[in-house]
C-alpha cells in the first residue's frame, strides 16, 4: 500500500476517534474524565521528572506510562481512559521541556 493510502486511513481514522471524542454522550464523558485527572497527574509527574539529572523524553514517557498505570488503578479508571490519559501527558513533553528551560 503507498504511502498516500497510508497516510489517508491513518487520518480517517484519527478524524473519526476526534469526532466521536466532540460528538458523542460517551465520546465527552470519556473527554471530561481524560480532562479531569490530566492537570493534577501532571502536576505530579512534572515535579518527579524535575528532580532528575538530565531529564529525557524517554525518561518522561516511562515515568508517564508507570504513573497512569497506578494512578488509574488507584482511581478504577477504565483502560479507553487511562490509554487517553498516557497519549495526551507524553504530548506535554514539549511543553514541560519549556518550562524547565525557564527555570
Amino acid at each position: 500500500m503507498g504511502s498516500f493510502k497510508k497516510g489517508l486511513i491513518l487520518g480517517s481514522a484519527v478524524g473519526a476517534f476526534l469526532t466521536w471524542l466532540n460528538v458523542t454522550p460517551k465520546g465527552k464523558e470519556m473527554r471530561g474524565k481524560i480532562v479531569q485527572h490530566l492537570e493534577p497527574l501532571y502536576g505530579e509527574l512534572k515535579m518527579s521528572i524535575q528532580q532528575l539529572e538530565g531529564p529525557t523524553r524517554e525518561m518522561w514517557e516511562a515515568l508517564v506510562e508507570r504513573a497512569v498505570e497506578e494512578y488509574g488503578d488507584k482511581k478504577e479508571l477504565a483502560e479507553d481512559v487511562k490509554n487517553n490519559l498516557t497519549r495526551q501527558l507524553k504530548k506535554r513533553w514539549t511543553d514541560l521541556k519549556k518550562e524547565m528551560k525557564k527555570n
